[in-house]
Formats: structure tokens, sequence, C-alpha cells
């Protein structure tokens, strides 16, 4: 199983201690979610110097959500950054749009700008992804809404997050229907419950969903992932995860959750 580090999921930890983090608990790879305030090239510099392949850029780019003229020019930015990052996936999640009137709507919207984006991604040499996001009222979250994006512009990947997909949908038959247009993987657990519990939100199951550490959550991984994806998945393992009690650090949460996944899943 090949780990890498999220970087969003570090906090303001500082880049040039990210790679260490990562590095130290055994991971070969790390996704720059955002750029850390930080050039590119530095950071590909770091992350090579410390042993780590740069796995994927997500920018979490803003334009295009909130409606803005400028959304392809950001998009073009970005693309830009992961070319020199020598990211192999850039992945544009897709949020709620700010002015959403149904995730139907949503949805060809982002199929609109997916399609304008993808031929710029390919001739840069860059696996454009989409990915299935967990909010509430989330346009592409279930397995036959990745489908719906897939078969409306050839060429596009998915980042497979396979928590997102469970607040809306069964996460194996997701799974199944796009896997081989999977290229990355984000890997979290949620404690799952039927009313509302501190630090829990509502979901499109109906049910309530709090983060949790890997591992520790409702979510059957062990099925997930020794039946299904590693059979046919070789990809990068980016691990989405954190004690929101805080009683753990972000290393000791990532050191623990890798140890759970090698003692498990190697």
């Amino acid at each position: 199983m090949k780990i890498s580090m999220m970087s969003l999921m570090m906090g303001a930890m500082p880049p040039e201690e990210i790679v260490v983090c990562a590095a130290g608990c055994g991971m070969t790879g790390i996704d720059w979610v955002t750029l850390h305030g930080k050039d590119p090239a530095y950071l590909r510099k770091i992350s090579e110097d410390a042993g780590l392949a740069v796995a994927a850029h997500t920018p979490l780019n803003t334009s295009f959500v909130q409606g803005l003229s400028d959304g392809m020019e950001e998009f073009k930015r970005s693309l830009e950054d992961a070319c020199i990052l020598h990211a192999p996936v850039m992945m544009v999640p897709p949020f709620p749009l700010a002015e959403q009137r149904s995730m139907a709507g949503d949805r060809q919207k982002w199929i609109g700008f997916y399609a304008e984006a993808q031929p710029l991604a390919r001739a840069a040499g860059v696996a454009l992804c989409v990915e299935s996001t967990g909010f509430r009222n989330s346009p592409i979250t279930a397995g036959d809404e990745l489908l719906e994006v897939l078969t409306a512009v050839p060429g596009m990947q998915v980042v497979f997050d396979n928590g997102n997909t469970a607040t809306a949908d069964d996460m194996v038959s997701s799974f199944e229907k796009v896997r081989s247009k999977v290229v990355h993987f984000h890997l979290k657990d949620w404690e799952i419950s039927d009313t509302f519990r501190p630090g829990s939100g509502l979901k499109r199951t109906g049910k309530y969903y709090r983060d949790c550490v890997i591992g520790e959550g409702d979510l059957d991984l062990n099925d997930l992932l020794k039946n299904h994806v590693l059979p046919v998945y070789n990809g990068f393992f980016n691990l989405e995860t954190s004690d929101p009690s805080g009683k753990r650090t972000p290393e000791q949460v990532m050191q623990q959750v890798c140890s759970y996944l090698r003692e498990n899943f190697a």
C-alpha cells in the first residue's frame, strides 16, 4: 500500500515540517493541498529531498464556486503550478456552487467547467480529476453522479473519496462503478449515528457523520480495501484524517494510521 500525506491535514505546520513528518511515518508521497504560501518549485524540491513523490496537487480554487468570471483563468494558473510540482494528478473538487438552485443544475455547470478544463490538463500531461465531495448539498457524491461526469467529459479521471461517498451512497458499489478511472484515493473514516452528536453533521443518507481517526470509525474499511480496492488499484492512498478531540497531535495521528494500515492492509 502506497501512502501519501494530505498536507491540509497538518494545519498550520510549515511545509518543511510536513515533509519531515511524512517521511518519518514511512510515507512515499505527498498531495500538496494548496501551495501553503510557497513557490511550487520549492515544494517540489523539499518533497524530493525528503524522498517523497508529489502524488497530486489540489488547489482548492474558489472563483468558479463563487460564480466569478475568472474561474478558468484561476484553473490555468493552478495547472501551471501542478506542472512545476511535477504532480501527475490535479483534483478540482466539485463543491456546491454559491448560487445553487439544484444539485442537478450544479452538476451540469461543473460538467461544463470540466469539459473546458480537461483538454488543457491533457495537453499539459496532468490527469484532471473529479472527486466525490461530502457536503449535504454536494452535486457530485454518489457513484452514478461520478459516472455522469465521466460520460459527459471523456478523459476525466477520479479521486475516489470513500468517506465522502459514504455520506450519500454505498462506497463499495460506487467504487466498482468508477474503478477503472480511479487514479488517486482519499481514505477516511466516520463515526455515524442516527441522532446529532457534538461535532457531527447531517448528510444525504439522513444520518449524522463525525470525523474520526482512520480505523476508529464505523466504515467497513476491511471489506472495501481488501476485497475491492487493493486487488485493482496500486496508486496512492491519501490520508484524510485527524483527531477532532485534539488529544493526539496531527503527527501522532499520522503515525498511528500508517501503522494501522501496514498491519492490516500491507
